[in-house]
């Protein structure tokens, strides 16, 4: 049975010793992953998903303890609870017996691609270096012909030689990833475990990623075992889905059904997402939180959250799995009595309106060069002579509308955003404030605009102070703006606003005590503690598990429909800017390249790289190359004087492009783009809509 499985984990359960507690992290995981197969594992944090990744590397860490089970790799057995019992008891018997595993598994039969490919790599070695060690050490290769392997195998995930000689912080994001998956590849393993592999890269870059860790495993034969919380990705990644909750398994389903999904826990956390497909009034959070490990639950996990749940949940064996259908497995009782109404809305989106009155916030022709130089502390540099972030932007922000700005890293958002905030000051070009020229040069002017203006960051977990109270981090910009009076009583307020009920019950509460979700709406409730005009919102969900991230998205769109406050929202996920905007900027290496209203933009894009990040974007598996072809893909950068920046990337280019530099035009009423066949591109979607 297990010699027709690369992996089979039978029973694994898994315990972590913290002084005179235990936490259950992983209770009773049965799956198995086929050759040349790849599952995907799906679910909040602490669901288990990594320890169960942990345990399968062979890394662990020293107080975490085997209690049943086995993995099998290849029908062998590398962890069973007698061998390993507890990683940080060492006698020598069992230290002799787990090193003996190790070697079998770790590089040339078990391999992980983790996280942060910054943290992968070593920033003081060159990335050829790290890839030869390995193949020295591990393969006993010579020198040189460890280098000609590197060199190759950095040709096989598409980077060119030059990279062998440079230092991980001159490479990307994406490139950086790729080199850490060229390094799981190096020596040919039988499975690759990629543990959260494109969190922190903008969608294209995923996108980009995911095709090759696909291609990769086709290639070289191998299987794939992916981590991730994010349900888009893992889709078109894996050919079977495991999803878990509390440390269980509590569905296991061919991604090609995944839309049939049956467990509550699984329909409910697609329901949560942001569809770029579907129109959806509103996304449904799920309530409520995840259960403490510190005990085993008796019944179903999910018990205490579910819609569906009835009392038969509670009882022992609740949580068994029931086969569905061939390769579909659900750990539910009340199935037959399970109606799928979730993405059914309890509240009905107002339409959109276009923009009214004077606008908050005008940008007007603004540009921003960074100094080569000195660094990102230089802003008076020329253009020319150094990076050019923001290259004439246009933008306007009117009362009670979200204006959502989309991009790649590096495009320009958060500098935008940071010249809008009054953070930063342009180049060249100028802010106005309700139809007023800001100067600049006036701090105290830019001061008290500034209460006008408060931003929410994208990561909760820094953007608080971990020593201050919930009262104190929400009551600090009050006293910094010396507006003691009542001070309480608007601290209470804006927790209110924000839905952290009962007040009273979070106010002495710190950070730590807090979950991601908790945090973020105690950094909004900061921000709004001012009453501003305007909140901007820099990526404010891409740090939160997707059950928090409904919940966030929610809260700021009452927010705007309730006070009126406009919202700048910066993001990559143009499901999410669909979701949430009235209107839509899309910014491509510092330049507008289309903006209009969310309607016009989804549902008519002009500009062939806003389809690239629509295609990016879709939940289903498929192939952007097939529909905008390789070049898509290219990070190649087209002149910014005399051609189009998008040139080189894009699928629809001519001779023209790469000669004439493109101007924002309106193509249709308050739809702008630029590219020189934007109405070319129109017309034909207009005629295939026919």
């Amino acid at each position: 049975m297990y010699d027709d499985y690369t992996l089979y984990v039978e029973d694994l359960s898994i315990e972590y010793t913290l002084g005179l507690r235990r936490v259950y992290a992983l209770n009773n995981v049965t799956f198995g992953i086929r050759k040349n197969e790849s599952v995907g594992i799906v679910g909040e944090s602490g669901c288990g998903k990594s320890t169960l990744a942990m345990a399968i590397g062979h890394i662990l860490p020293q107080n975490s303890v085997v209690t049943s089970g086995r993995i099998y790799f290849n029908g062998k057995v590398i962890v069973d609870s007698e061998m390993g019992a507890s990683f940080s008891l060492r006698s020598s018997k069992r230290e002799r017996r787990i090193e003996e595993s190790l070697k079998m598994v770790r590089w040339k039969g078990i391999s992980v691609v983790f996280q942060g490919a910054l943290d992968s790599l070593n920033p003081l070695l060159r990335v050829g270096e790290q890839i030869s060690d390995i193949f020295i050490y591990r393969a006993e290769k010579a020198p040189d012909e460890a280098r000609e392997l590197s060199l190759q195998l950095l040709r096989s995930v598409g980077l060119d030689d030059w990279v062998y000689d440079a230092f991980p912080h001159q490479l990307s994001g994406g490139m950086k990833q790729r080199v850490v998956i060229a390094m799981a590849i190096s020596l040919r393993p039988s499975l690759v475990i990629a543990d959260e592999p494109t969190t922190s890269l903008d969608v294209l870059t995923q996108y980009k990623i995911v095709e090759e860790l696909l291609r990769l495993r086709d290639t070289f034969n191998v299987s794939l075992l992916s981590v991730s919380h994010d349900i888009s990705m893992i889709s078109r990644l894996s050919d079977r889905i495991m999803v878990m909750y509390a440390g269980k398994v509590v569905e296991m389903i061919p991604s090609s059904d995944f839309s049939r999904a049956r467990h509550p826990y699984t329909f409910m956390l697609v329901n949560s997402i942001p569809s770029i497909q579907e129109d959806i009034s509103e996304v449904l959070p799920i309530e409520g939180s995840p259960p403490s490990l510190l005990t085993k639950p008796t019944g179903c996990p999910f018990e205490p959250r579910c819609r569906y749940a009835t009392g038969s949940c509670r009882e022992p064996g609740a949580d068994e799995p029931r086969v569905v259908e061939a390769g579909h497995t659900v750990s539910c009782t009340v199935l037959p009595q399970m109606k799928r109404d979730a993405r059914a809305s309890s509240a009905v989106r107002e339409s959109a309106h276009g923009p009214e009155g004077t606008p908050i916030i005008e940008v007007r022709d603004v540009t921003k060069v960074f100094s080569k130089r000195s660094g990102l502390r230089e802003g008076k540099a020329s253009a020319g002579s150094g990076v050019t972030a923001l290259d004439g932007v246009n933008l306007s922000i009117y009362p009670g509308e979200c204006v959502a700005i989309v991009g790649e890293t590096g495009s320009g958002k958060t500098t935008l955003s940071r010249i809008v905030g009054l953070l930063d000051e342009p180049t060249s070009g100028y802010i106005s404030y309700m139809g007023e020229k800001v100067d600049l040069k006036d701090r105290r002017a830019v001061s008290r605009l500034r209460t006008s203006i408060q931003s929410i960051f994208q990561d909760p977990f820094q953007s608080i102070n971990p020593r201050f109270t919930v009262a104190r981090a929400v009551a600090e910009p009050l006293e910094v703006n010396g507006l003691r009076e009542g001070l309480e009583e608007k601290v209470m307020d804006a927790l209110e606003r924000v839905e952290l009920r009962p007040v009273e019950e979070y106010m002495h509460k710190y950070p730590h005590q807090l979950s991601g979700g908790q945090r973020q709406r105690v950094a909004i409730a900061r921000g709004l503690v001012l009453n501003p005009s305007l909140l901007i919102a820099d990526e404010p969900i891409s740090m939160l598990d997707v059950s928090l991230r409904a919940g966030i998205l929610n809260l700021l769109r009452r927010l705007k429909q309730e006070s009126g406050v406009s919202i700048m929202y910066i993001t990559h996920d143009i499901a999410s800017a669909k979701y949430i905007g009235d209107r839509v900027y899309v910014i491509y290496r510092g330049q507008v390249v289309e903006s209009g209203s969310v309607g016009q933009v989804i549902s008519e894009p002009l500009h062939p790289y806003t389809m690239a990040l629509m295609v990016a974007s879709r939940g289903f598996r498929g192939s952007a190359r097939s529909e905008l072809g390789e070049r898509i893909f290219s990070t190649e950068e087209g002149n910014r004087d005399t051609g189009c920046l998008f040139e080189p990337r894009c699928p629809f280019s001519r001779d023209v492009c790469s000669r004439e530099r493109p101007e924002l035009k309106e193509i249709s009423s308050g739809h702008s783009a630029r590219c020189h066949f934007a109405g070319t591109l129109r017309a034909e979607a207009m005629k295939a809509q026919a």
